[in-house]
């Protein structure tokens, strides 16, 4: 009877310990399968620092308003590694702390960031005109790009990247509306490929090294 209850007792801490450790590999891996589902074009990184993208052609194109007014086309970014970011100026907690890791993602990168184009399109359009866009990104870096324009044609850009913006109405607050969007940064190559998507919060040295060890590849044949 010992023996029995010896051998239940032993199989039943071998069952927990492999449900732990199962437990904690879908801990780890979920929210990258989780984002592979929702984004066909999205694979699961081998990296704990985003989710590497297959894309087999660059990414679409488009053209809004910079913060001096000009319009200006993600094609002619072309040459420079890009990290986009949806977000917008009256934004009370996520996109202040986006802006201040791309300061932190530029310092890391010394003399290399000059061929890094930072760039944050404005998901609210009807209040964040160019001058207001200047005033917000500048304040950060005034090499930062600040993009703005017809909030559907944002929208319609943000379907690309798996983006997401819907405005309300906040509680307890003089705010007229808040707007409630998707966190991600979007790394785009030299040559236009959608590379990497990192969620909030990813640590800049991570995207980074990315960076740094992009510029150091091969550029492809025409």
């Amino acid at each position: 009877m010992m023996k029995r209850e010896s051998t239940q007792l032993a199989l039943a801490v071998a069952g927990a310990v492999t449900l732990t450790v199962l437990f904690g590999l879908l801990g780890a891996f979920a929210p990258n399968i989780i984002e592979a589902v929702r984004n066909p074009g999205v694979a699961p990184s081998p990296t704990p620092g985003g989710l590497r993208v297959n894309q087999n052609a660059p990414a679409r194109d488009f053209t809004l308003t910079d913060q001096n007014g000009r319009p200006l086309s993600l094609s002619a970014l072309r040459g420079k590694v890009a990290l986009l970011f949806f977000g917008y100026t009256r934004c009370p907690d996520i996109c202040p702390i986006a802006l201040g890791e791309f300061k932190a993602i530029k310092k890391l990168l010394g003399e290399q960031a000059g061929q890094v184009a930072f760039v944050m399109i404005s998901v609210d359009g009807s209040r964040d005109t160019p001058e207001v866009m200047k005033r917000y990104v500048e304040a950060f870096d005034p090499a930062f790009i600040g993009l703005t324009g017809d909030e559907l044609d944002v929208q319609r850009i943000g379907l690309d990247y798996g983006v997401r913006s819907v405005k309300r109405k906040p509680d307890n607050t003089a705010a007229t509306y808040l707007v409630d969007h998707t966190s991600h940064t979007f790394l785009i190559d030299p040559q236009g490929y959608w590379r990497v998507t990192y969620p909030f919060q990813t640590p800049p040295e991570i995207i980074a090294a990315d960076i740094a060890r992009m510029m150091s590849e091969p550029t492809p044949a025409p």
